[in-house]
């Protein structure tokens, strides 16, 4: 599994960056690779992390070669101010107490 951490500082939002990212969000649901998303907000800034769970490398590249998607990153000093993308691969993962809550989102 993969998981593509991504941090922003928000900008300003317009209406075309609300239909370009529901755009790309319907492309990701739609590859059975793609196992969800969780999205923290720090209270003390206005930074914001979405962490995408993936199932193999190659749709991570597919998705990442989408055409709305490939538009977005383009496009990316109109709506945030930063951003970094990190991609993990998860090698082990343990833990207690979490129960569903735990594994990653449907």
């Amino acid at each position: 599994m993969y998981l593509v951490t991504f941090r922003i500082d928000p900008g300003e939002y317009d209406a075309e960056f609300h239909e370009l990212n529901d755009a790309i969000q319907a492309v990701a649901e739609q590859s059975d690779a793609y196992r969800g998303k969780r999205t923290w907000h720090d209270p003390d800034s206005d930074e914001v992390l979405v962490v995408y769970y993936w199932e193999s490398q190659d749709a991570l590249d597919a998705f990442g070669s989408d055409s709305d998607h490939e538009l977005a990153k383009q496009r990316w000093t109109e709506w945030y101010d930063a951003y970094e993308v990190t991609v993990t691969e998860i090698v082990d993962r343990y833990g207690s107490g979490f129960g569903a809550d735990g594994d990653p989102p449907e």
